[in-house]
């Protein structure tokens, strides 16, 4: 039998049993014999300790968000404030010895979210960018300038004084002080909505070296604190290297062989990079360094294949890092003593953090934007991001702490600095900054526009495999000629999973794949994505331009993301697939998800857009069946109610019905003899005759005049009352239809609509009344369906607004008249029948 401080050893018949002593005077019990928050192995106190930590974390990070905050600025504030114990705290919920469990905890999930950064970089973005010279420049120069300039300011007002700071504490402080944060600059990128320009991607890609910059100075200080110690550095820096050299490649076969089949991750594979991570952890921790660089080494030697990064975010973002990197924060929080704060030395430490760090990064920042012909203005709010600080930052000053460089009384005003450095960037520059946008004045943003003979700049968005043919056949019948080529910067829309950094734009010469580039695993959606496009250029003869980007954002911020990139390449056309095939009930089940980008996009957009809805256009059956009907023409369908989207509509059929294999049909659906609908033409006869009604009739007269002699093309004049008799009209006319083509509003006659609009089953309020009708399942031609919206700028759609305000109460009182009169005729009728 042997015995512990808190537990007893006895041997017995079947083996050897371990039994903790419990403290069974303790006041904090239920139905237990014993104190939950003194039991010797802490595993029930653990709990409530986590439970109170995120609360207070999360809480924090809330509050914060809407002063526009980071969530680094809440974390680090719940561990400053947690950290500060009082008597309740420190015998109760937080005792030193079950603190250990907390620690490891957080440990553990430290070295999960490094390797989840690590994992997320990846250096050919770098290249991506267009823009390496300016990134190196400002990386480099913004780390070791502002290092050398804040260590003489050290020396100068605080001095060597080894009772506040030791000669190697200087250098961390340093090393933590100049470093850029890459996962909270992402953060702040996106909420300011500037992540996708110019200045986005040089900040991010800068911070992303200026991450790796400070793991190799954090091993640089580890040696000068310490230089008869060489041997750690060596050893660490011979890890890193073994793992380039022979494990990454070993990684990337691997991986190779096992995402072959079903790109999908086995449980086996994933078990063991989760083990290699805590040995990585283990190695570079016996190496003298610090544990969480081995951790983010395996990160980023990993292969950046699409299905690896997702499974491993999934695998660890949501339950792991969520919880347990809060423990982290609350240790940093033990060690932030703010009594120390009564004297005036921390003080003056701040100052000279802030001063000697943070301005000198701003002005060397400014200088070498300068120097590469930035603006002066965003050079100015590029220095202000570049002092973002985060984990990074934190895990660089613990680890002097720990080796004793960085004595008590001078972490608490470091953390101070720091936490100040970073909560006032946003704040700065949302109430400040306006990103130069020299593309603003452009005009082609409508097909209209667009000169005969001048470059087609169209936008198409996929947001899976499954939009890639329809897509590309639209584009093929949108008639690229040499005399007037199309240019098409095709965007893979892809969903933003949980922490994840990844946001830059990937162009089409750039290595999106990582370091896989000879890997013949099955190609994953990207790549098929970019390889169907490289071989539609290929076969456009010259006369298409393709460039393939990448964005990934949420649902709730995507169309944020597809209206800058259009704004960037100047667009006059986005479009954008209906993301899933219509049924009855599709309004129900995907309202506030499926639509969701779709509507953002069309009320936010700097260009005209159109909504495929694809059944199928491109596909081996379509084709099949062209071949069989109709020897392999393309027939297509252009409704014309009148209104500027129908005009925008009527151009882009126009434009299509020029290729060799497409016959064009246009139908224009003027109003009948119905009281009601006589009154509503008297009514915007005198309102907008002048203006819709007019530009209606130019349009279809140029269009009849030019194609008069065109066998391809034929136009249809079809009188009608309602919509009712819309629809069927379209019925009698949908005879080899392929393809649809529909403004999304209607002009001057939209009463027409008027009686389909009132049903809810039918109305896609992005497909518009027209649209939503033609794209249901149940509607009897199952045709792709193209829905347009011309682009209008907001100083004539807010006129349109007040003209559309005015005509609020004529409109009430035409309805009043015009059903007095249908009562009235239907009372004479009755008299006659009676006589």
């Amino acid at each position: 039998m042997g015995s512990s401080g808190d537990y007893q050893t006895i041997n017995t018949t079947d083996g050897l049993e371990a039994c903790y002593y419990a403290n069974s005077s303790g006041t904090i019990r239920i139905w237990r014999n014993h104190d939950q928050f003194n039991f010797p192995s802490y595993a029930p106190l653990f709990l409530i300790q986590l439970a109170y930590v995120l609360f207070i974390n999360h809480l924090l990070v809330a509050i914060l968000k809407p002063l526009r905050q980071p969530p680094i600025v809440g974390q680090i504030l719940a561990g400053v404030l947690l950290g500060q114990r009082s008597i309740f705290f420190q015998q109760e919920m937080f005792p030193y010895k079950s603190v250990m469990l907390l620690e490891t905890y957080a440990y553990i999930a430290l070295l999960f979210y490094l390797f989840l950064i690590g994992l997320d970089m990846d250096i050919n973005l770098i290249s991506a960018t267009g823009m390496t010279n300016k990134v190196v420049s400002i990386a480099l120069a913004g780390t070791l300038v502002p290092m050398a300039v804040g260590l003489g300011a050290f020396f100068l007002v605080i001095g060597e004084s080894q009772e506040f700071i030791t000669q190697g504490g200087y250098m961390f402080c340093a090393v933590a002080l100049t470093a850029t944060n890459f996962q909270e600059l992402t953060q702040i990128l996106t909420d300011l909505r500037i992540l996708h320009l110019d200045i986005g991607r040089i900040a991010l890609s800068s911070a992303l070296l200026s991450d790796l910059f400070t793991w190799m100075l954090l091993l640089a200080c580890i040696l000068v604190s310490n230089p008869s110690q060489y041997y750690e550095v060596l050893s660490t820096v011979g890890f890193i290297l073994i793992c380039v050299v022979v494990v990454r490649p070993a990684l990337s076969w691997v991986f190779c062989s096992a995402i072959r089949g079903d790109n999908n991750l086995s449980d086996t594979h994933i078990s063991f990079v989760l083990a290699g991570v805590l040995l990585c952890g283990f190695i570079t921790d016996g190496c003298g360094a610090h544990s969480a660089i081995g951790a983010f080494t395996l990160g980023v030697i990993m292969p950046k294949k699409q299905p690896i990064t997702n499974t491993f975010k999934d695998k660890l973002d949501d339950f792991l890092v969520s919880s347990g990197l809060p423990g982290f924060f609350l240790l940093t929080g033990f060690r932030s003593n703010l009594v120390v704060f009564s004297s005036h030395k921390p003080w003056m430490f701040v100052l000279v953090v802030l001063f000697g760090f943070g301005m000198s990064k701003i002005l060397i920042t400014f200088l070498v934007s300068l120097l590469h012909k930035i603006p002066p203005k965003e050079g100015l709010a590029l220095g202000l991001l570049m002092n973002t600080k985060g984990l990074l930052a934190l895990i660089v000053l613990n680890t002097a702490c720990n080796r004793k460089d960085l004595v008590d009384e001078a972490f608490p005003p470091t953390i101070f600095a720091l936490f100040v450095m970073t909560c006032v960037i946003e704040p700065i520059l949302a109430a400040t900054y306006k990103a130069t946008k020299q593309f603003m004045n452009y005009k082609c943003r409508t097909i209209q526009r667009t000169k005969e003979k001048a470059e087609f700049r169209i936008m198409a968005c996929i947001h899976s495999t499954r939009n890639i043919a329809g897509m590309i056949n639209l584009l093929q019948v949108s008639n690229a000629t040499n005399q007037s080529a199309i240019h098409v910067f095709a965007v893979h829309l892809v969903e933003h999973l949980g922490h994840s950094t990844a946001m830059l734009l990937m162009n089409d010469g750039s290595n999106s794949t990582g370091f896989n580039d000879s890997c013949p695993m099955q190609a994953t959606e990207a790549e098929q994505f970019k390889k169907a496009f490289e071989n539609y250029e290929k076969t456009s003869n010259n006369a298409v331009n393709v460039h393939t980007l990448t964005s990934v954002s949420s649902h709730e911020s995507m169309h944020e993301d597809i209206c800058c990139l259009a704004e960037d390449k100047r667009v006059a056309f986005i479009i954008i697939p209906y993301i899933r095939p219509l049924t009855t009930n599709d309004k129900i089940r995907n309202a506030n998800t499926n639509r969701t980008v779709n509507l953002n996009l069309l009320q936010n957009t700097p260009c005209s857009v159109c909504i495929f809805v694809d059944r199928g256009l491109g596909s081996d059956e379509d084709k099949e069946s062209q071949l069989k009907d109709h020897h392999g023409i393309q027939h297509l369908l252009m409704l014309f109610l009148g209104g500027p989207d129908d005009r925008e509509a009527l151009a882009y059929a126009w434009r299509m019905a020029a290729h060799p294999n497409v016959k064009l049909t246009v139908v224009r659906f003027l109003p009948g003899k119905d009281p009601r609908t006589v009154l509503h033409q008297k009514h915007n006869s005198e309102v907008a005759r002048c203006t819709e009604k007019q530009a209606d009739d130019e349009d279809i007269y140029e269009f009849k005049f030019k194609t008069m002699n065109d066998e391809s093309i034929s136009y249809i004049e079809n009188v009608v009352n309602n919509g009712e008799e819309i629809v069927a009209a379209i019925k009698d006319l949908s005879d080899n239809c392929d393809l649809y083509i529909i403004g999304r509003r209607e002009g001057a006659e939209s009463r027409l609509t008027y009686d389909l609009s009132l049903d809810n089953s039918t109305n896609f309020p992005e497909l518009g009344v027209i649209g939503s009708v033609l794209a249901m399942s149940n509607f009897s031609s199952h045709a792709s369906v193209l829905v347009i919206q011309q682009y209008i700028s907001r100083k004539t759609a807010n006129k349109s607004e007040s003209r559309k305000h005015d005509r609020m109460s004529i409109d009430h009182y035409c309805e009043t008249i015009a059903s007095q009169i249908i009562d009235d005729d239907y009372d004479d009728d009755d008299e006659e029948d009676d006589n």
